[in-house]
């Protein structure tokens, strides 16, 4: 059975959607051969059939939860109504479009900022994480236009927003996310 025929695609479509699941959840180190067959529902050897390596099988799960987390943010900022918006309400977006709606918790933080990390360890998902990054990146820059705040640095909020996110999981008060937008939020006031 080839991924040419539709069984083989359903097959390799439930192996990509568990190991998306399996990152998405706990980060990439929750991705092996063995998880990712059992979250599937389908033999350990499927996973060495339809994918190279671990590797290859990780990239493609990296590439599927960045593809939907990018669709999410272009949604939200394509309902944004351009109008002057605060500081707040303006970091608020930007929470948002750069963290996910519903990524609320330290523990679902964590696993977002685990990916990133895994670059290191895995560069098979660099290519993914980075074409990822840019199209977040236009997604802020449109969504400051849209909150009327063209001038703002894209990439000073992002550095803000990422380093105040780990540095509070660090403390592990459950405020990470809630910090995040504070410091955006007086960034964009200071602006």
């Amino acid at each position: 059975m080839t991924a040419g025929t539709p069984r083989g695609a359903a097959r390799r479509e439930a192996i990509v959607a568990a190991a998306a699941a399996l990152v998405a959840d706990g980060g990439p180190d929750a991705v092996s051969h063995r998880a990712v067959a059992r979250a599937a529902g389908v033999p350990l050897a499927a996973t060495t059939y339809y994918f190279a390596g671990l590797d290859d099988l990780l990239a493609a799960a990296v590439e599927r939860v960045a593809g939907a987390e990018l669709d999410a943010a272009a949604a939200l900022v394509d309902g944004l109504a351009p109008r002057h918006r605060s500081p707040g309400a303006t970091a608020d977006v930007l929470v948002d479009v750069l963290l996910g709606r519903d990524r609320r918790d330290d523990a679902a933080l964590l696993a977002f900022y685990e990916r990133f990390l895994a670059a290191g360890r895995y560069p098979a998902v660099r290519p993914a994480l980075r074409e990822a990054r840019a199209g977040i990146d236009a997604q802020l820059t449109e969504a400051l236009r849209r909150c009327g705040h063209p001038d703002a640095d894209v990439g000073t909020l992002v550095a803000l927003a990422d380093g105040t996110v780990l540095s509070a999981l660090v403390e592990g008060d459950g405020r990470a996310r809630e910090r995040a937008r504070d410091a955006v939020a007086a960034a964009l006031g200071a602006g």
